[in-house]
């Protein structure tokens, strides 16, 4: 499904990208360097140094083989997230045994070719034959979410060194109490530990709209568990009337946001629906205001700072049956908006991005799906910004 890219639509935009580099080439040694982007936060030191492309900020598309758009922007989330590649390149790949079947090798290889390419596209060929035969079916169409955390399982399975293993789920790891508290006042705790958050979607009525913000406040708020929910209580030991909830125990550098659009089939539908409301999500997302466990307190941990960028935005075309992949990134070389659509590359504004809030009436408009933020760190809070903000 082929969609014009913002700057199709807006004059002054960089041109589309559409030169294919099928050259298998690597770059080896290069220095590390640590990068202040102007709005002066510090980034992670990297061994690559994001220059290839047109943009000179190491931003390179990828080549659509046939229902890949899926994998390409995940791929490109990965590879536009330095710290996320600051733990694969600490990869010794020279004690490696080539192995085709290895995910964590067969990205890092493509990711140095993205790296090392003279030209504005590259093709996944290694990287998509890797993922067949760990038994993904790479030419039919996939959840970019699902797909997302398929492939992080693979790299924490794979990861032979198990030091980058537990840093790379570090990375990422959301780590939440989940409650129920009874009526007669008895509470029962356990962890729930995830990789990202799904947020439940509802159909917006009259042309409204949901914001961000309201729907994390729903997902951490109590429910008054149904009767048929209600579990027998230790305390009381009585079926009785309780509320369930989640408190935060700890926040990744990486959330990873999924704006669960995809219903399944119901008695009256065999068919998974998508639910096309209209979501708002701002740049910046503050946490600090939600609910915290008790022992995280108790411990005298307090709230950290929970204060989030929104750096890409997974987006979704079409139906639930039929539909295209796409991603907007903001460059950490250069604070810039990016749009990738396979092998199309341009830069774009703030304004583009929130065209992914999308329309309820418009349902084959472009909307997000996954948002990823990253977290500020309380030494980088404290940089002046260059833009004042």
């Amino acid at each position: 499904m082929d969609r014009p890219t913002p700057n199709e639509k807006k004059q002054g935009k960089t041109g589309l990208l559409d030169t294919l580099d099928t050259e298998r080439s690597s770059r080896d040694d290069l220095p590390t360097g640590q990068v202040d982007n102007e709005e002066g936060q510090l980034q992670p030191q990297s061994l690559w140094l994001y220059t290839s492309g047109k943009f000179k900020n190491g931003i390179v598309g990828l080549e659509n083989q046939g229902l890949t758009c899926c994998i390409n922007v995940v791929l490109q989330s990965f590879y536009l997230t330095p710290e996320f590649t600051s733990i694969l390149q600490r990869l010794d790949l020279k004690k490696v045994v080539v192995d085709p079947t290895n995910v964590p090798s067969a990205m890092h290889r493509l990711f140095e070719q993205m790296q090392a390419s003279g030209r504005h596209v590259k093709r996944a060929d290694t990287f998509l034959y890797c993922l067949a035969q760990n038994g993904v079916r790479v030419n039919r169409q996939h959840d970019a979410e699902e797909l997302f955390l398929l492939i992080l399982h693979f790299l924490l399975d794979q990861l032979q060194a198990p030091e980058r293993a537990k840093e790379l789920r570090s990375l990422y790891e959301i780590k939440l109490e989940q409650f129920v508290k009874c009526d007669c006042g008895h509470v029962t705790v356990r962890d729930s530990n995830f990789l990202s958050l799904p947020l439940p979607l509802k159909k917006a009525m009259y042309h409204g709209h949901f914001q961000l913000e309201e729907i994390l406040r729903k997902f951490f708020e109590p429910q008054e568990l149904s009767r048929g929910d209600q579990r027998l209580c230790p305390g009381c030991e009585r079926r009785r009337s309780a509320k369930q909830g989640f408190n935060i125990v700890a926040l990744p550098d990486i959330l990873n946001l999924q704006l669960n659009r995809f219903r399944a089939g119901s008695s009256t539908s065999f068919f998974t629906e998508k639910i096309y409301s209209s979501v708002t999500f701002p740049e910046i997302l503050n946490l600090n205001h939600f609910p915290i466990s008790e022992k995280v307190r108790e411990c005298g941990i307090g709230q950290e700072c929970w204060q989030y960028h929104l750096y890409a935005v997974l987006a979704h075309y079409g139906s639930a049956i039929f539909g295209h992949y796409t991603v907007y990134v903001k460059s950490f070389k250069d604070s810039k908006w990016y749009y990738m659509d396979d092998s199309r590359v341009c830069q774009v504004d703030w304004d583009d991005v929130k065209t992914t809030f999308g329309r309820g009436d418009m349902k084959w408009d472009e909307t997000a799906y996954v948002l990823l933020y990253k977290r500020v760190k309380e030494e980088e809070a404290k940089v002046p910004s260059a833009r004042g903000q």
